[in-house]
């Protein structure tokens, strides 16, 4: 298996895909734990509308799309007052409207359709180093931040009312977390396309809940299952002429159903 990664391309893509899976699944312990699962499906969507915006107007894609995802993160990070529209309905308005701008821009956009195509499945064979080593600083820093301030992420998402009668402000440790999560969501995708990204962050996470009840081997299962998948995903891709994301998405999901027999044991 090792003789594949000779090639400086490949071993760039593996980097990559390690970086991109540990942050996405360390991240997505939290994600799947409070039951947002759908606000990484719709901040994607927002960053694919970004880049769909980029190449309609000439801007940077990347710039645009955080842009437009830290925009989408104010947006979801509120919390409605009263019961008439749960918090969900609005990030599900969210990823509706992004999905159809994202459409929208490409449609106008002469050359979009196949930067799009890319956004998507991702190309993660592409990757320069240099898109390399900033994904490694901003993913060091939102895991450092995130350790950092975990008990308060925990205590504002999991007991809101307690940490609001103590003082804690719910609101802000909430916007935080989406800014962290934005930030990694929108520069992944430029790396690895929104399907390999939306799937680091749902499927590790669930892995790793199924086989463990503490938090530390959680985060632990759940990076290890995305860089075993992210080895033989790579692996798989190149040896029978499979496109690169899908394959590592199918290696977690295989990894997902070995897990169900031996969690029910």
């Amino acid at each position: 298996m090792t003789s594949i990664f000779h090639d400086e391309f490949m071993r760039t893509a593996l980097v990559a895909s390690l970086i991109v899976g540990a942050v996405c699944a360390y991240l997505g312990v939290y994600v799947v734990l409070r039951r947002i699962v759908f606000v990484g499906a719709a901040l994607a969507q927002v960053s694919s509308a970004g880049v769909g915006l980029a190449l309609l107007t000439g801007r940077e894609p990347s710039l645009t799309a955080l842009a437009l995802t830290l925009g989408g993160v104010a947006a979801f990070s509120i919390r409605p007052a009263g019961r008439k529209a749960a918090q969900e309905s609005f990030i599900g308005i969210g990823y509706a409207v992004a999905s159809a701008l994202a459409v929208l821009f490409v449609a106008k956009s002469a050359q979009g359709e196949g930067h799009l195509l890319d956004v998507l499945s991702g190309n993660i064979l592409t990757v320069t180093p240099a898109q390399v080593w900033w994904m490694a600083a901003v993913a060091a820093a939102a895991i450092a931040l995130h350790t950092l301030f975990h008990k308060q992420f925990l205590y504002s998402a999991f007991d809101g009312e307690t940490a609001r009668a103590s003082g804690t402000r719910v609101g802000w440790w909430d916007l935080f977390f989406f800014l962290i999560l934005g930030v990694i969501v929108s520069l992944a995708i430029r790396l690895a396309g929104t399907l390999l990204v939306f799937a680091f962050l749902v499927i590790p996470a669930v892995t790793a809940l199924l086989l463990s009840q503490r938090l530390g081997r959680i985060y632990a299962i759940a990076i290890g299952s995305a860089a075993i998948a992210t080895v033989a995903g790579l692996y798989a891709s190149l040896r029978m002429d499979l496109p690169t994301g899908p394959a590592i998405v199918a290696v977690l999901f295989i990894l997902l159903l070995l897990a169900i027999p031996i969690s029910r044991r």
